[in-house]
């Protein structure tokens, strides 16, 4: 089952809830949100404090050691797609 109908089918049993059942999905995304979770990749799987740190030190490594392209090379390379 892909995201929109995970999504269609959790606004269904929301709608159609009890007190309890809300409480406990309340209780449960706000855990998730207040989690490690800090964003989303493009594929929409979600990314956490940890994996962000990594990643941002994995680049600024790049970028100091001149692993890099400049705004130039990306717009040629834009113009090619």
């Amino acid at each position: 089952m892909g995201k929109p109908d995970l999504k269609k089918e959790l606004h269904s049993y929301i709608d159609n809830a009890d007190e309890r059942f809300l409480k406990m999905v309340y209780a449960m995304s706000k855990e998730y949100k207040e989690s490690s979770v800090v964003g989303y990749s493009v594929d929409g799987s979600p990314i956490g404090k940890d994996a962000l740190s990594r990643r941002v030190l994995a680049a600024s490594k790049r970028v100091k050691s001149g692993d890099f392209i400049s705004e130039e090379e990306v717009e040629q390379e834009v113009q090619n797609w």
